[in-house]
């Protein structure tokens, strides 16, 4: 685990000092510091130190090729083997020289043979240009500038962001992200800032970025999945994901996931240890869950309490860390695991991606809910439809809105903040150009070409949206802002190529989700883990906001110099009914409060401090 910065100059104006844009990405490899400059092409590497411990440094050179790497590659024992029989010679024992040398054979192609998370960028000298990759879910992040003096590169954009003339703000992205808690797809929230999508490699050759999509996840069944299959490569991805030269720890909370995770861990290495975060009030809480869990394997249980007052001193680095807002509260809790965890292990294993790829958020279920109303004539569908729209907010409106309206109408993801008629009242420059319908026209498209069911449909959008967008974006900003590797063994390309033949009876049931999963692992986990309900990862801003941290929202909101793009006053007024009890606000009072932190950091370049 790593960052990088590459330059590709197209004209030589100015030394854009490549040594100190790096060290702001000091946070993602503290052990060691690489420089390499040839011609028009510059390269700078931060390293943390995973595999090969002595050999492992970056740039590596060879055979004329130069590569930066950040990740991992979990198959380059496979991959080195099958290099040697085929006659080339190693030097090291590490992955990234594995990586290059697959290059150096099959050049673009090689990203075909990769199982591993990465964003990686080889100068291939002979041939006189640029080629890279980012991994098939987007566990790694890259970012760019193309402008017409550079092509820059970074694992993250605070690194390169100073190189812009001007730092505007999107106002498309502000908007999307007003909907769906974070900039979706290709954009930032800085408009000449982009990011290479998941599943993508590119080229620069001639002062030209050429992306070409060489992964697309799907979900087409065609042949027949047993519990059994599923515990196999599942349990496989695990073994594969512990491999390193340091200390391997893995994070526990009250869910499914990452019990799985941790039981197979703990008979690889019993002597694992885990990590899980509470926020000691009832409701908000699973470390008891957690700590029973980690009994009945038999592993050491490290557990932290996140204050009202730590949460709120945080806030400035944990948004810092992560380049564009994300307004998902949770992801304090995991900057604090991973603070903690720091001082035991440099990798940590956690569960996210088995909810999008085996079919584990609560609102799947709501298939077997509205069923008998999808197949009601369209007549009867549209005038039922309009009945929800003049009913009170009574029990009853929200299902009816639901079963009578197209899923490409309403469904964004797993989180969706505000409607866009809210969105309107909120945002000075609106436009129906970006409403998030015609931002996702396209992945409902995709869904229809492939004749998805109801809950497939749901999972395509939310692995094209919010598993890139919002729960990697989180483990890999929070857990990198502590120096420390955090590997997600369920988003696997192995693991997804058995999950994406799931039925929908294999995802959800009237009564929980994940079923295939849970049957395959029942065994083995817990028993009081098996049936255990998806509770997402709570953290108490609900309550919060009515005390201390609801005064700091309040005054950022108010100090935020963002008058001109949002109406502060409809913003305030969402916090003083959530205060009164009128409605719970929370989640969109800390999307605008997030966005207001960020715009103070990254706009008007203010250090804040609480």
């Amino acid at each position: 685990m790593c960052g990088h910065v590459s330059i590709y100059y197209k004209n030589r104006n100015k030394d854009l000092e490549i040594e100190k844009l790096v060290e702001n990405i000091n946070h993602r490899g503290p052990n060691h510091t690489g420089i390499y400059k040839k011609d028009n092409i510059e390269f700078a590497f931060k390293r943390l130190s995973i595999l090969d411990l002595e050999n492992g440094s970056q740039p590596f050179e060879k055979d004329n090729n130069t590569i930066i790497f950040n990740g991992e590659i979990y198959n380059h024992n496979i991959l080195r083997s099958n290099l040697i029989d085929k006659g080339y010679e190693f030097k090291t024992n590490c992955d990234t020289e594995v990586l290059l040398t697959s290059y150096i054979e099959s050049k673009e192609k090689c990203v075909e043979n990769l199982r591993g998370m990465f964003s990686f960028i080889i100068y291939d000298e002979k041939r006189n240009l640029l080629f890279g990759a980012r991994d098939h879910f987007g566990i790694k992040p890259l970012y760019y500038v193309d402008n017409s003096d550079f092509i820059v590169f970074s694992s993250e954009y605070k690194a390169i962001v100073n190189l812009l003339d001007d730092i505007n703000l999107n106002e498309k992205s502000l908007q999307n992200y007003l909907s769906f808690q974070y900039v979706p797809l290709e954009n930032t929230m800085i408009k000449d800032i982009k990011v290479i999508p998941p599943g993508y490699s590119f080229t620069v050759k001639d002062g030209e970025l050429e992306l070409k999509k060489y992964y697309k996840v799907d979900f087409i069944p065609k042949k027949d999945i047993t519990a059994s299959d599923v515990k196999e490569v599942v349990v496989d991805s695990i073994k594969h994901h512990m491999d390193a030269h340091v200390e391997v720890g893995t994070f526990l909370s009250g869910g499914i996931d990452s019990t799985i995770v941790a039981t197979i861990a703990a008979q690889v290495n019993p002597n694992i240890k885990s990590f899980s975060v509470g926020f000691g009030i009832q409701g908000y809480d699973e470390i008891e869950v957690a700590k029973k869990t980690a009994r009945v394997l038999g592993i050491e249980n490290i557990d932290i309490n996140v204050t009202q007052q730590d949460y709120i001193k945080s806030l400035p680095e944990v948004f810092y860390h992560l380049d564009d807002p994300v307004a998902d509260p949770s992801q304090v809790g995991i900057y604090f695991l991973s603070k903690e965890a720091k001082k035991h292990a440099t990798v940590v294993l956690s569960g996210e991606g088995a909810d999008e790829l085996f079919g584990g958020y609560n609102i799947y279920k709501e298939y077997n809910s509205v069923k008998p109303i999808l197949n009601m004539p369209r007549g009867i569908k549209k005038a039922l439809n309009g009945v929800s729209s003049v009913m009170p907010n009574i029990r009853g409106k929200s299902y009816l809105y639901r079963a009578t309206t197209p899923l490409e109408d309403r469904y964004i993801g797993n989180a969706k903040i505000f409607e866009n008629d809210e969105v309107r009242k909120i945002v000075k420059n609106y436009s129906e150009n970006n409403e998030y319908q015609k931002i996702l026209s396209s992945i409902y498209e995709e869904a229809r070409i492939n004749n998805y069911d109801y809950v497939t449909t749901m999972q395509h959008v939310d692995v094209n949206t919010w598993l890139e967008g919002d729960i990697l974006q989180k483990a890999d900003k929070m857990s990198m802002a502590q120096s420390i590797e955090l590997r997600v063994p369920f988003l696997d390309k192995e693991v997804l190529e058995l999950a994406k033949h799931l039925k929908i009876n294999q995802k959800i049931s009237n009564s929980n989700t994940k079923v295939l999963l849970r049957e395959a692992f029942k065994d083995i986990i817990p028993l009081h883990m098996v049936e255990k309900k998806k509770l997402g990862f709570p953290t108490p801003i609900r309550v919060w906001l009515k005390e201390d941290l609801g005064n700091v929202v309040r005054q950022t909101i108010h100090d935020a110099d963002v008058e001109h793009v949002l109406n502060k006053d409809y913003a305030i007024s969402l916090l003083d009914n959530h205060i009164k009890d009128h409605q719970d606000n929370s989640r969109k009072i800390w999307s605008i409060y997030a966005f207001c932190l960020w715009h103070q950091m990254f706009i008007e370049n203010k250090i804040i401090k609480y």
